[in-house]
């Protein structure tokens, strides 16, 4: 008995090292993996992060780095007037823009709670002139086939909005066709578009009134 139980203990002691050893092993090999990939993977996640803002600023329009020039908005960021008229629940990113040192424009976070299945998260790039230069839903959890038409992959909807502007776009236009305005809705789900029309012509009014604190670059 006694040989067995010591053979036994031997057997289990054996395997607990061999065990050991091998979770060792592969922490350091994955120590040694990310060692080796850490810096490419945060060159890609910025890179994806510029893409993103490219797609609401062109690059084009600026020559800072963005990400360089983000700030923060707040529901009830201090120094901003009227800032519930971009709907924020909560702290969002924003970016200011410069060309040739001069401000060229912003991008804004913006949020609007009247969307068919809940918040809808939006970012919008206004350039010097008060024009719109992109609108991109960031989040949403509209009905497939339905209120999700506002994501780019299944329509080009929300393109609509590109180069327009208070001057160009009298307010009564700012709503959907249903309701006497200039944006299409879509057959059989009007909320939706409708809640995006009202935030993106809310958040041009919000950029309205702090036009040169938005172009100076003052962040809060």
């Amino acid at each position: 008995m006694t040989q067995n139980s010591d053979t036994l203990t031997d057997t289990m002691r054996r395997h607990s090292l061999r065990l050991g050893a091998f979770a060792v092993g592969t922490a350091l090999l994955l120590a040694v993996v990310y060692a080796l990939t850490k810096d490419r993977i945060a060159d890609q996640r910025l890179a994806t992060e510029r893409a993103a803002l490219a797609e609401v600023f062109p690059l084009a329009l600026h020559d800072n780095d963005l990400l360089d020039a983000a700030f923060i908005l707040q529901p009830d960021t201090a120094g901003f007037m009227q800032t519930h008229l971009l709907g924020l629940s909560t702290a969002r990113t924003a970016y200011a823009a410069t060309l040739t040192g001069v401000g060229s424009g912003v991008i804004l976070p913006l949020e609007t709670a009247d969307g068919y299945s809940g918040t809808i998260v939006l970012m919008i790039g206004i350039n010097a002139e008060g024009a719109l230069t992109g609108v991109r839903v960031v989040q949403h959890a509209e009905t497939p086939g339905l209120g999700d038409k506002i994501d780019t992959a299944l329509s080009p909807w929300i393109r609509s909005f590109n180069n327009r502007s208070l001057p160009n776009t009298p307010e009564v236009l700012w709503q959907v066709k249903k309701d006497g305005g200039d944006f299409d809705q879509f057959v059989g789900a009007t909320i939706t578009p409708r809640a995006v029309v009202a935030a993106v012509h809310n958040a041009l009014l919000f950029f309205d009134a702090n036009r040169e604190r938005l172009l100076a670059g003052t962040t809060p």
